[in-house]
């Protein structure tokens, strides 16, 4: 009895203890796929000031399938080809208040905001803000944003 009753509370505490540990390597992973995915939306929008379609491209799933501003249905090929023949050009874009929120080991979903500031066509500049979600999947080693939906924001007045 004298062994078996620290080998019992050894055992307890071995249970108790597993899930924590478990927990926090949980919260470390997903601290650190939070960061990764934060610091691809940035360099996305970093590639549109740039029109860099072959960077926006790479973060880009071959099934991506998502909604545009206007609430059309793209692909990851008219989505590039929105960008490559975009008339505006862009001075800056920023993201703010993004929201990253992991559901797995390969998949999650960053909600925000993005404020571009630019020229259109007729060399008028503009200020337009964005609120968007994106869902992206690990595959492969390699996290690609697989949908997206858009919505511009009504003008402040």
């Amino acid at each position: 009895m004298k062994l078996f009753t620290p080998l019992l509370v050894s055992t307890l505490l071995a249970f108790a203890i597993a899930p924590r540990a478990h927990a926090q390597e949980n919260a470390a992973d997903s601290s650190a796929v939070e960061a990764k995915l934060k610091q691809m939306e940035d360099a996305w929008v970093k590639a549109l000031v740039n029109k860099d379609q072959a960077a926006v491209g790479n973060m880009i799933a071959d099934d991506f399938a998502g909604f545009n501003p206007d609430g059309k249905h793209v692909t990851k090929s008219r989505l590039l080809d929105e960008a490559k023949n975009e008339p505006n050009t862009l001075s800056s874009a920023t993201n703010d208040n993004m929201d990253v929120h992991v559901y797995g080991p390969n998949l999650a979903t960053v909600s925000g905001t993005t404020t571009e500031k630019g020229k259109d066509k007729a060399g008028k500049q503009f200020i337009r803000t964005y609120v968007w979600v994106d869902t992206w999947m690990e595959r492969n080693g390699k996290w690609e944003c697989i949908a997206e939906g858009v919505m511009q924001l009504p003008k402040k007045k």
